[in-house]
């Protein structure tokens, strides 16, 4: 979470309201691609768990399962995203 601070700073160049924005940036791009490489791991592993039990049973995930799993990524994500803005965010000089 501080290399957000880091790299804006190297941004902004000693630019306080720059600063900011670029931690705002930074921080949603860094949390799109956690869920974003998140979500395809749980849609894999719902995948081939279907593709290995459709023998035996078949499992179908339905909507309701992904609703709750993004959901939860959703928060879980958004949490660490307000954790690194309010680390970072800088008021004074």
């Amino acid at each position: 979470m501080k290399r957000i601070g880091i790299a804006a700073s190297r941004i902004a160049k000693d630019d306080l309201v720059s600063y900011n924005m670029f931690v705002l940036i930074l921080s949603f791009l860094l949390s799109l691609l956690i869920f974003l490489i998140s979500a395809f791991s749980i849609l894999a592993g719902v995948a081939v768990t279907s593709y290995v039990t459709r023998g035996f049973m078949s499992m179908d995930p339905g909507t309701g399962f992904f609703k709750f799993a993004f959901f939860g990524l959703a928060v879980v994500v958004g949490l660490i995203n307000l954790v690194a803005v309010l680390v970072n965010i800088k008021l004074k000089r």
